[in-house]
């Protein structure tokens, strides 16, 4: 059977978000930035009025107030970013199991085998942008193919709250090779040096020459031009239910060049995302790490545990195995996410020994539960491990972004 993929992609997510709570912001320019102390100020997001100015993503918040003196700056509110992906998330599971995020805006959905009984590929694509306007005030971009590299492609096509249909190359040859899926830019200069300008050429390029103009990334790009691609839309967890889901992330007051900045990332968000596990009573089995370059490529992975587990530590632990295992610093980290999954609310059975180890500490799960009611009736920051204050300047701005949900404010309707 041949698969049908969406790629929906949330419009000017970070600023469609803040335009919800100020609607005084649609029709001026706006822009979602970083601290401009702090990191010089980088434009997030932004919204229409905005883009027609010329103020693109990644750029200065001095290079973009230069174009547009009367633009709007808002700080980042992660919380509520997180609040509103979860929120559509839930909406995208009533359409398919098979959901794969790709950041925190972006997901790939598998609908092949829902098209029997929602009716037509058409009626699923038109219901999902239809649903997120009316019931969550937000746009999408969707991308239809049958594979996930052409589906990401066509939502980067599609105009916002419209979707775009990819059936063949035929339909996309002429397209700058630059628009593909991890084609970045120093990959374009390298295959432009080649006489390789246009997705139909980088498809028409024999594999072996690829390979050695790209290395082993070069196949790959050749087999994803062509239509070959039977990477599967993963389960987000065992059975990705984002009401049985929990997660942090957060982008840092200045780049993450070290292990020892991401360290004091993971602390505190595993921190965060465990008290949150402690309040609902459950306990996860799959630990997934989300990272954003500073040229905003995104990479995640996960690590299923042998027994599930509500403990930080597990948390942190095995979200720096994931990052030491595939991450390195050649380019610095923008952005680091965690998430758990596979949720229940009972323990795994599990037995000790002398001899060994057991993967789960009852003296941790006290210590823990201890500092936990330490901050309940305290505060927040009545007590804390060493290592979330290591940096004064990272550490001030992880923790301002590590609130629970408890705490958050109320949302808008």
């Amino acid at each position: 059977m041949k698969r049908t993929i969406l790629h929906c992609d949330l419009n000017c997510f970070f600023a469609s978000v803040e335009m919800l709570y100020h609607p005084e912001y649609r029709n001026i320019p706006m822009a979602v930035g970083g601290d401009r102390k702090n990191r010089h100020g980088i434009i997030l997001a932004k919204n229409v009025p905005a883009k027609e100015k010329g103020i693109k993503t990644a750029e200065t918040i001095v290079d973009a107030l230069k174009k547009c003196p009367e633009l709007i700056i808002v700080d980042p509110d992660y919380a509520s970013y997180e609040y509103f992906s979860e929120k559509v998330r839930s909406l995208y599971y009533e359409y398919t199991d098979r959901i794969e995020p790709f950041g925190i805006d972006e997901c790939w959905l598998d609908i092949t085998e829902s098209i029997s009984y929602f009716g037509s590929v058409e009626k699923i694509v038109n219901d999902l942008l239809r649903r997120v306007k009316e019931e969550i005030g937000l746009t999408l971009s969707i991308g239809v193919s049958f594979s996930k590299t052409f589906a990401k492609l066509g939502s980067d096509l599609a105009k916002e709250d419209c979707s775009y249909y990819i059936d063949s190359l035929d339909e996309i040859g002429n397209i700058p090779v630059g628009r593909f899926l991890f084609v970045g830019p120093s990959s374009v200069s390298i295959l432009n040096a080649y006489g390789i300008f246009t997705i139909r050429q980088l498809a028409d390029t024999p594999a072996e020459r690829l390979e050695k103009i790209m290395g082993k990334s070069g196949k790959t790009l050749h087999r994803y031009a062509n239509g070959i691609d039977d990477d599967c839309v993963s389960l987000f967890g065992s059975s990705y239910d984002p009401a049985k889901s929990i997660s942090n992330c957060i982008t840092s007051s200045r780049d993450l060049r070290d292990l020892d900045d991401v360290k004091i990332v993971l602390t505190a968000i595993s921190q965060n995302i465990a008290s949150r596990l402690r309040e609902s009573g459950s306990y996860y089995h799959t630990v997934h790490l989300f990272v954003r370059d500073n040229k905003l490529k995104v990479r995640t992975f996960q690590k299923r545990l042998k027994e599930n587990s509500d403990l930080g530590k597990d948390i942190y632990n095995n979200a720096l195995i994931l990052f030491e295992t595939h991450c390195d610093f050649r380019i610095p980290y923008r952005s680091i996410g965690v998430a758990v999954t596979g949720l229940s609310e009972n323990k795994d059975a599990f037995q000790t020994s002398f001899f060994e180890n057991s993967s789960y500490s009852l003296k941790e799960r006290k210590q823990e539960t201890a500092i936990m009611e330490i901050r309940r009736r305290f505060g927040r920051n009545s007590i804390d491990l060493l290592r979330a204050y290591e940096d004064d300047t990272l550490s001030k701005t992880v923790l301002k972004n590590t609130v629970s949900h408890t705490e958050r404010q109320d949302r808008p309707k």
